[in-house]
């Protein structure tokens, strides 16, 4: 019988950079998770100062063994709304919900942590599970410009 996991955010540790840096094996992985501002290769002990580029709340997600199953961040950009970004799964547990749940608590920590209305995020159109899990949780497509193959996404959140 599968053991059922529970999982929950916590503020990462510099092992959970350590090991996130060896998620990302190549220039285009590291262009589509992280966007321009970071440079592949990068030192996975650096990751976390390389990260810290612009005001963000940075999340792991822990599996309750205290292993890494993911990270994500949350930018604030416009007034009331938060910005889902760097959202990545341990490559070993893809397909298996557990980006739902990252997604989920990511939505729940920006709501109580700074009352955010709504939340955005861009999701390449050829990540056809990402695209999925988004539309699955509300998100819904809006016109931006942006990277060529990418799609602007707005979760309105209600009191």
């Amino acid at each position: 019988m599968k053991e059922l996991m529970e999982y929950t955010l916590h503020t990462p540790a510099p092992r959970h950079f350590a090991t996130l840096g060896g998620w990302i094996s190549d220039a285009e992985q590291c262009l589509r998770w992280a966007g321009p501002k970071l440079a592949f290769p990068f030192e996975a002990s650096m990751l976390q100062t390389l990260l810290e580029t612009e005001p963000m709340d940075s999340y792991a997600l822990l599996d309750q063994h205290a292993s890494l199953a993911g990270f994500g961040q949350i930018f604030r950009r416009e007034p009331a709304t938060g910005h889902l970004g760097r959202i990545i799964i341990d490559p070993r547990r893809r397909q298996q919900g557990i980006g739902q749940i990252l997604c989920s608590e990511l939505i729940q920590a920006g709501v109580r942590r700074h009352g955010f209305r709504s939340m955005t995020l861009w999701v390449y159109l050829d990540n056809a599970p990402a695209v999925q899990l988004y539309r699955a949780l509300g998100f819904v497509p809006e016109a931006r410009e942006g990277a060529a193959g990418c799609q602007f996404m707005r979760l309105p959140i209600t009191p």
